[in-house]
């Protein structure tokens, strides 16, 4: 005879779907609090850069003023530095890693008739350092020199012009934003032209300035080891002589504070993807990722130009993608739902 009971108990536990129901409850469970977890960590870590970036900006600009200046050549004289042939040249950048060049030139009279300026134009060419082991350079840099303006008359005997500000070539790769690395190096050098015949003017004080934006770092380079920065088991850093008293090079990179500042930002394009989980409104968190991208790229890099792709934009593109996915899923389930709920009679 059947024990009464027993038959009604394996019918239940063999339903589909219905057996061990605390196994799925504590799937969910541990989810949930893996999920929230990150969500803590992802406001602490929020609220631990920005008063880092507060402490270190804290004078309008981040860390010290003088990291983006850098000096390369003798400091000027002002008190006789006009009776003196000099060429200050003024390296300036964007924020996108777009580098200018510009200057003025200072000439003695004695050097003004020494090789008549008057007749023959002042003329200017930057000699870019060896980048590569393997490849020297090939190609100058020209940049205009204004006509001189003569001032004889006056105490100091001069003749002084302004250099056409243009952009100038620097090696490295802006699209590794922000971890690009930039080397600026050149050997600025006068010349004239008589003729066929090239004749450099031999300056001695040659001046480079670096004014660059406050999300930069020069670092000065005395010797092509450093600077081509490649790793060659055939070249000893004795094999290059240090750079000459006209040759200028430089490192330049981003400061720590300003990476931490886009680590921030992508950090908070986040938000809305975290609030796609918690809350039942996929579609506004979606559109909310959307502006929140536009506008840190907008912020950081600036208006796609060309389809010029950064490798952060991958970045953004990642996000977008998650915050569509969750947001299909999360308006796919709420779809199921709610017609389970109409079937059922039911409101959802």
């Amino acid at each position: 005879m059947k024990e009464p009971g027993i038959g009604v108990r394996r019918s239940v536990a063999g339903v589909p779907g219905m057996g061990h129901p605390w196994k799925r409850v504590a799937a969910v469970s541990v989810a949930k609090k893996i999920l929230g977890l990150f969500s803590l960590l992802l406001l602490l870590t929020l609220w631990v850069g920005y008063f880092y970036v507060y402490q270190d900006a804290r004078s309008g600009r981040l860390g010290d003023p003088l990291d983006s200046h850098g000096w390369c050549g003798p400091a000027a004289d002002s008190a006789h530095s006009f009776k003196r042939d000099y060429l200050l040249l003024r390296v300036t950048n964007s924020t996108q890693g777009e580098f200018r060049v510009s200057g003025e030139v200072n000439v003695s009279e004695r050097t003004y008739n020494r090789y008549e300026l008057g007749r023959y134009p002042l003329k200017l060419r930057l000699e870019p350092l060896q980048s590569t082991y393997s490849m020297p350079p090939l190609f100058f840099e020209e940049v205009k020199v204004k006509p001189l303006n003569r001032n004889f008359s006056s105490p100091h005997k001069n003749a002084y012009a302004d250099l056409e500000s243009r952009p100038i070539r620097v090696n490295g790769e802006s699209s590794r934003f922000p971890f690009e690395v930039y080397r600026y190096g050149y050997k600025p050098v006068l010349y004239i032209l008589k003729g066929n015949e090239q004749v450099d003017l031999p300056f001695k004080r040659i001046t480079t300035q670096l004014n660059l934006s406050n999300t930069f770092t020069p670092t000065r380079v005395y010797n092509p080891a450093d600077y081509i920065a490649e790793q060659n088991s055939l070249v000893q850093p004795g094999d290059y002589p240090a750079y000459g008293a006209s040759e200028c090079a430089f490192s330049i990179e981003r400061k720590g504070s300003f990476k931490i500042i886009v680590l921030l930002l992508l950090l908070v394009l986040c938000l809305p993807l975290l609030m796609v989980l918690y809350r039942d409104e996929p579609t506004i968190d979606f559109l909310a990722t959307l502006l929140g991208v536009a506008a840190v790229r907008v912020f950081l890099v600036g208006p796609l130009q060309d389809y010029q792709l950064y490798g952060i934009d991958f970045v953004f593109g990642a996000v977008i993608i998650l915050a569509g996915t969750f947001s299909l899923l999360k308006a796919m389930r709420i779809n199921a739902l709610r017609e389970a709920a109409a079937r059922r009679g039911t409101t959802w």
